[in-house]
């Protein structure tokens, strides 16, 4: 007995409509990363303690910049 007999390639119709919920899926899950449902709004929120950055201010104040600590980058052997 052969192995490839059971196989069976799809049909033009069973692809097209595998192509179809795929494409209608992705559309979906991108218009729901965009427009979330419920009427979410997103507002900047700004602490009253906080004043939001002056031009060439870059910290202290909303939007500045964090330090970060990177460590080294380890010597080559």
């Amino acid at each position: 007995m052969d192995q490839n007999e059971d196989y069976r390639p799809l049909s033009g119709r069973r692809r097209l409509l595998i192509a179809v919920l795929a494409v209608s899926t992705a559309v979906t899950v991108v218009m729901l990363l965009l427009d979330p449902p419920g009427g979410v709004q997103r507002k900047r929120t700004v602490t009253p303690d906080m004043a939001v950055c002056q031009p060439g201010q870059d910290q202290g104040c909303v939007g500045g910049k964090a330090q970060v600590i990177v460590p080294a980058a380890s010597s080559p052997r």
